[in-house]
Formats: C-alpha cells, sequence, structure tokens
C-alpha cells in the first residue's frame, strides 16, 4: 500500500539526514560511499517514473542496493580502526 511506502520513503529520508549531520560519516573518508548514494538515486529520478507508488518502491530498491555497499564499506572502514588500534 501507498501509504507504508511513504512511511518507508520518510524513514529514507530521516536516516540520509542523520548520516549527512554524523561526523565519523562526513569526515571524507566515505566520500566515494556518499557519491554513489547520490548516483543510484539521481538513476531513479532519471528514470521519469510518473506513477507515486512505482517511483517510491524504484527509490527504495534503489536506496536497497546502496545501502548493502555502505554496510560493506562500513565494516571494511571499522575494521581498519579496530586494527590500527591492535597495531599500538
Amino acid at each position: 500500500p501507498l501509504e507504508f511506502l511513504e512511511k518507508v520513503y520518510q524513514n529514507i529520508e530521516n536516516f540520509n539526514h542523520s548520516l549527512d549531520e554524523d561526523e565519523f560519516i562526513q569526515d571524507g573518508i566515505l566520500k566515494a560511499v556518499m557519491y554513489e548514494r547520490g548516483l543510484k538515486i539521481s538513476l531513479v529520478y532519471k528514470e521519469n517514473i510518473l506513477d507515486y507508488a512505482s517511483f517510491i518502491s524504484a527509490y527504495i530498491k534503489a536506496y536497497d542496493e546502496w545501502l548493502l555497499y555502505f554496510i560493506e564499506k562500513l565494516e571494511q572502514r571499522i575494521n581498519i580502526i579496530i586494527n590500527s588500534f591492535k597495531e599500538t
């Protein structure tokens, strides 16, 4: 249902805002990851989807793909930080 999709979309927007304000995420090292988020979302807009529910569904799908990439890169970064403490 559309109402559910709208809530998911709003949660994504809230999460985006949190990421954009987070110092750990925005310190420059994950810059390429954030660029990838913008790229995936821009591709959804380029599709010119007229049906609102279909647009939100495509947006959520693109964001889901990006989240998998984000989680992978975030785990790599965390492991680098953990390993740097082990070396000292």
